[in-house]
């Protein structure tokens, strides 16, 4: 229970100075987009070339907090794929980042991506998510 208690407070003092925005060029790398696609997608901001990717610069702490929640989905679909016994050369961060930009029926045909601006809306994407795995529809 300690461990667990430390890597949270741990994550929250992240969370709290903000993520490098440099992190965001190698997040970008692994879906198969370019920076400021990723930034679109996620909604996090409008990128300043002068601002967005210069060393030291750091997301806001809800920023940080979406961008965390992207990161869950990811390994929610590694999962997926891991318990499903699926192909082990995957690429989960990609098919992420293709599925968000899908139109999806359980959500009235809009895109995933609609719903990156709330944590509220990742739970919800989260929560869809494990509803493809059991096979449940929404």
């Amino acid at each position: 229970m300690q461990v667990a208690n430390s890597r949270r407070a741990r994550r929250i003092q992240v969370l709290r100075a903000g993520i490098e925005s440099v992190v965001l060029a190698a997040i970008a790398h692994a879906t198969g987009r370019s920076p400021p696609e990723l930034i679109d997608l996620l909604q996090l901001m409008h990128p300043s070339p002068d601002t967005t990717f210069r060393k030291g610069a750091r997301l806001t702490t809800e920023q940080s907090e979406r961008v965390l929640a992207f990161l869950r989905l990811i390994e929610r679909v590694e999962e997926m794929v891991t318990n499903g016994g699926g192909d082990r050369t995957f690429d989960a961060a990609r098919w992420l980042g293709d599925w968000l930009t899908t139109p999806c029926p359980a959500l009235g045909g809009q895109r995933p991506a609609v719903l990156t601006d709330t944590l509220e809306g990742y739970r919800i994407l989260d929560q869809l998510l494990a509803q493809m795995l059991f096979g449940a529809y929404a």
